[in-house]
């Protein structure tokens, strides 16, 4: 248990630095002339928490070699959940949502834990095979395809293209050929920009993110978010005292690193991003000691989705990426987010906790 605690303690910071920042938001905004903008937005973060945390010592008792056994469940579970939101009505011209009774659900940030799960138990069952082209990378990512499409159509085109990432590390990592990893790049660089150009499979509101970028314009929420970093400076105003926070559209989540950069300013963010980098350091220096190929290459996934949302996250607020909805791990306010981070986290505990050390 003790390789558990640095991680558990680095979290428990990120953790801690959310709820300061969404009650600062929250009772920012409801003090703010705009009026009540956020009312109860702590107690529904705490409330998450709660239910995330519950999860997360739930994962860290149960063996993890039983989550190699229900792949084959979690992957068709997963699908269908993905499949549902298309019968509910629009909400900001997307599908991403399962609405029931006092609360919602994004069956997408299921798909993450969901897919790093059953890549991992189809790695480790095929690991003397993944140097091969179709056992060891044709095949995986085809069996991962029809989750990333489903999460493509919602639309969620920065979640799709984050999970395809992490799933070619994943491969990589665990001896899929160089060649075939840097052809699959070559090929999506030519779709993405065949796409851009053409408008073939993008919307019409991610065609103009992406031009708007392009040509070196900041959309509204862009501009406040760079001018509340300004106005943080390398210090900070202090905790509460942001006022340009309250004027950016989805600032305790997409956007948390702006509210972060205005009260607690630059050196705030990077004391913010190292500990990120220790997190995802930790846990991959921790895979060097396990030998189960199933927990090595849940653990390297877990690693890169933490660090691919973070580099977005932090490109997105200082424009130096386009808009995308891509929440900031165990900070930003989403209930699904939190929640299944929370999870997540807690299989890879007990991985390291309950792992072979004979290498």
């Amino acid at each position: 248990m003790t390789d558990a605690v640095p991680i558990l303690l680095v979290v428990s910071i990120l953790i801690s630095v959310g709820i300061i920042l969404i009650a600062s938001v929250d009772i920012g905004a409801q003090m703010n002339i705009f009026g009540n903008l956020a009312r109860n937005l702590l107690y529904s973060h705490i409330l998450r928490l709660a239910i995330g945390t519950f999860l997360m010592a739930a994962a860290m008792l149960v063996d993890y070699r039983i989550h190699m056994k229900l792949a084959q469940f979690y992957y068709f579970t997963v699908i269908g959940l993905l499949l549902i939101p298309l019968f509910f009505p629009e909400i900001n011209g997307s599908k991403r949502w399962i609405n029931l009774p006092g609360f919602s659900i994004q069956p997408s940030e299921i798909a993450k834990i969901a897919l790093l799960l059953c890549l991992s138990a189809y790695i480790a069952q095929n690991r003397e095979h993944m140097r091969e082209f179709y056992r060891g990378f044709f095949k995986p990512l085809l069996m991962s395809l029809p989750i990333l499409g489903l999460i493509l159509i919602e639309p969620d085109l920065s979640t799709s293209l984050i999970l395809f990432l992490v799933v070619i590390l994943m491969l990589y990592s665990h001896g899929t050929r160089a060649i075939y990893i840097s052809m699959t790049l070559i090929l999506l660089f030519i779709l993405f920009f065949s796409a851009l150009k053409t408008g073939l499979f993008l919307k019409d509101y991610q065609l103009w993110r992406l031009r708007t970028f392009l040509e070196g314009n900041f959309p509204d929420q862009v501009s406040k978010a760079v001018q509340a970093l300004r106005e943080g400076g390398l210090a900070g105003k202090g905790v509460g005292l942001g006022e340009v926070k309250l004027a950016i559209p989805a600032v305790v989540s997409d956007f948390i690193l702006a509210a972060m950069g205005e009260e607690f300013g630059m050196i705030g963010i990077i004391v913010i991003v190292v500990l990120f980098f220790i997190l995802i350091a930790v846990l991959l220096k921790l895979t060097q000691r396990l030998e189960d190929a199933f927990a090595t290459s849940y653990i390297v996934g877990f690693s890169f989705l933490i660090m691919l949302q973070v580099l977005v996250n932090l490109g997105v607020v200082t424009g130096t990426l386009p808009v995308t909805g891509v929440t900031l791990p165990f900070i930003s306010y989403g209930g699904t987010s939190i929640i299944t981070m929370l999870l997540g986290l807690g299989v890879v505990i007990n991985m390291v906790t309950h792992g072979s050390d004979e290498k």
